[in-house]
C-alpha cells in the first residue's frame, strides 16, 4: 500500500536525501540565512525508524556511493548521485502535493523502498529526528551521532511550545455572580466558536477585576503540583508575570499583534516586574523560555533542566533548501527562536484547559487563557 504522509513528515525523508546527495550540511546564521563557507562534511546518516529499526547509511566520497546498513547488518549500496536525483523529485512531489496528507509518486516509493525507508516518520529520540556524524565546522573535530529535529517550510508551522492544560494563566475574578458567569459563558461566533475576545471584553465591560494567581494544578507521581509555574520558576522566577501580561495584552488590551519580538518589546515597554533595563532582561528571559522549550520542557511534566538536544534543528526552506542551526547554548539559534517564533491561540477544548470560560470553585470565580508558540 502506498505511504501517506503530511507536507512536514514527507520532509524528514526529503531532508535526509538531500544532505545524503550533497554530503554536507550547510550552517544558517542568527537569520536563518545559508553560510556559504561554513559546513558540516557528514559521513554517516542514522534513522531510527522504529524501536527495532536502525538504519544507517555511510557515505564514501572516493567510490562515490552510500553503502546502507540496518541494525549494522550491510544491505546495499546506492550511488550518491541517485539519491540527490531523488531529493529534487522528492521536493517537487511534495511542493505540488494537495490535501492533508498524500501519496508520492510510484517511482519515489520504488526508491524509497530500494534505500530501506520503511516508516515516512522516523521514531524521536530526544526530540530528534536524524542524527548525523560529521566534521564539526567550528572545530574541524569529527563529532559522532549528533541529533537534529527537522523543521519544514513545506507543511504547516511546527510547534515549538504546545499548549496544555497546565500551561493556562489563571485568574480569579472579582465582582462576578452567577447570572453574569452563565451569560459570557453562552458568547459564541457565528461558527459556534467560543468568542474569547468578545468574554474578556464583557468582563472587563461588566467592571470585574481579574487578579492572576497562576497556573493550575496537575497530579504528578501522586502529588499535586503547578508544573509548568515551577518549570518557569527554574528558568527565571518572573517569566510567570511576564507570560501572563502577554496574554493580558492580546486577550484584554487587543493586541493584536503575535510575532515574539514584538510582543516582548511591549512587555519591556509596560514593565510588569518593575526591573531596570527592561528591553535587555525581558528579552533575556523569553529567549531562556523558548530554549529551555526546544530542549525539551513542557508545561505538564516537572522539568530538571538538562537539555535533550544534542545539536540541534535542520530547516527546509520553502524553495527546499536545507540548512542547519546549532542548539548548543548558542546565542545565535536562540536569536533566530526569538525572531521566528510567534504566539498562537488553540482552539478552547478540555485538552487546552477550557480556557476563556468563567467557572467557579466554592465561592470563588475563575478565568483562564492559553497559548502555544509556533516557528514562522
Amino acid at each position: 500500500m502506498p505511504k501517506t504522509a503530511n507536507k512536514g513528515e514527507w520532509s524528514e525523508i526529503y531532508a535526509a536525501l538531500r544532505i545524503l546527495g550533497e554530503g554536507k550540511l550547510y550552517m544558517a546564521d542568527a537569520d536563518g540565512n545559508k553560510t556559504p563557507d561554513e559546513w558540516m562534511d557528514v559521513q554517516e546518516l542514522i534513522r531510527h525508524e522504529s524501536a527495532n529499526r536502525r538504519v544507517t547509511y555511510r557515505i564514501d566520497k572516493e567510490t562515490s556511493y552510500i553503502d546502507i546498513a540496518v541494525n549494522n547488518m550491510y544491505k546495499t549500496s546506492v550511488s550518491i548521485s541517485e539519491f540527490s536525483i531523488m531529493a529534487d523529485r522528492l521536493r517537487e512531489e511534495i511542493m505540488s502535493g494537495r490535501g492533508r496528507a498524500f501519496t508520492i509518486s510510484p517511482e519515489t516509493e520504488e526508491f524509497l523502498s530500494k534505500v530501506e525507508i520503511e516508516n515516512v516518520k522516523a521514531k524521536s529520540i530526544d526530540k530528534s529526528d536524524i542524527f548525523l556524524s560529521a566534521r564539526d565546522p567550528r572545530s574541524s573535530i569529527i563529532r559522532k551521532n549528533i541529533g537534529f529535529s527537522v523543521k519544514s517550510e513545506f507543511g504547516h508551522d511546527p510547534t515549538l511550545f504546545n499548549t496544555a492544560k497546565a500551561s493556562a494563566v489563571v485568574y480569579k475574578v472579582h465582582g462576578m455572580n452567577d447570572e453574569l458567569m452563565e451569560k459570557i459563558n453562552n458568547l459564541y461566533d457565528s461558527k459556534n466558536h467560543v468568542a474569547v475576545s468578545d468574554r474578556c471584553d464583557a468582563l472587563k465591560r461588566a467592571g470585574c477585576i481579574l487578579e492572576f494567581v497562576g497556573f493550575p494544578v496537575v497530579l504528578r507521581s501522586k502529588e499535586k503540583v503547578a508544573a509548568f509555574e515551577e518549570n518557569l520558576d527554574m528558568i527565571n522566577p518572573r517569566l510567570p508575570r511576564v507570560i501572563e501580561c502577554m496574554l493580558w495584552n492580546h486577550f484584554f488590551e487587543f493586541e493584536s499583534k503575535t510575532d515574539l519580538d514584538v510582543v516582548t518589546k511591549l512587555v519591556a515597554e509596560i514593565n510588569p516586574c518593575n526591573i531596570s533595563r527592561p528591553e535587555e532582561k525581558y528579552e533575556y528571559m523569553i529567549k531562556a523560555f523558548i530554549y529551555a522549550a526546544y530542549c525539551g520542557m513542557t508545561a505538564s511534566k516537572l522539568w530538571d533542566g538538562n537539555s535533550k538536544v544534542n545539536g540541534g534543528f535542520i530547516k527546509i526552506s520553502g524553495d527546499g533548501e536545507v540548512t542547519a542551526h546549532y542548539a548548543l547554548e548558542s546565542d545565535a539559534f536562540k536569536s533566530y527562536l526569538f525572531k521566528n517564533c510567534y504566539l498562537e491561540f488553540p482552539s478552547t477544548d478540555e485538552a487546552h484547559g477550557n480556557y476563556a470560560k468563567v467557572y467557579k470553585e466554592g465561592d470563588e470565580y475563575y478565568f483562564r487563557l492559553n497559548f502555544q508558540i509556533r516557528y514562522k
